[in-house]
């Protein structure tokens, strides 16, 4: 039979004492491997990097095109600036619905007015009444042709850096809801 401690204090130290034992076993057997793994990486033997290979020799060569004229050159890059803001109708005064993108229109209607056929569009939620010969878009758009169903504009489109190319385009009524 094993005896019985009374005295609190006792017990409490008894405890302790059983519960850092246990500990103390369990402990070191995680350090050992640990430092049998250490001791085997400090003796494993790495071999040496690859020698780098050796540096070409340098060469130079002649710039061929020494005649040619400096691509950055001031007076190039003016005239580009200058052919980029030319305007292929130049002489003409931009009309107000030149400053929306044609993707922003949309053909409300048609309706005439004094023998002459007038397309109603909207743009900026605002409703303008267009004709034949008037200009809308970003492009150059003049319109060419009004019908029930569809706007035509005749459009100039940069193709390159200083050719321009017609292109017809047309708004078409928008379907009601």
């Amino acid at each position: 039979m094993m005896p019985v401690i009374q005295a609190p204090g006792l017990r409490a130290c008894a405890c302790a004492l059983i519960g850092a034992a246990l500990l103390a076993a369990c402990g070191g057997s995680e350090e050992d491997s640990l430092r049998q793994w250490m001791a085997q990486a400090q003796a494993a033997k790495v071999p040496p990097p690859a020698p780098l290979p050796e540096p070409k020799p340098y060469a130079a060569r002649e710039y061929a095109a020494r005649s040619a004229p400096e691509p950055f050159a001031q007076n190039k890059i003016g005239d580009l600036n200058r052919v980029l803001s030319e305007s292929p109708e130049s002489g003409r005064r931009r009309e107000p619905l030149e400053d929306y993108p044609l993707e922003n229109f949309k053909m409300l209607g048609a309706m005439k007015k004094s023998g002459e056929t007038y397309g109603v569009v909207q743009v900026d939620n605002k409703i303008h009444h267009v004709k034949v010969g008037q200009y809308l878009g970003q492009n150059y758009g003049r319109v060419v042709r009004i019908s029930d169903q569809e706007i035509v504009l005749r459009e100039l489109v940069r193709e390159g850096v200083a050719e321009w190319k017609e292109k017809i385009t047309s708004l078409k009524l928008e379907g009601s809801a």
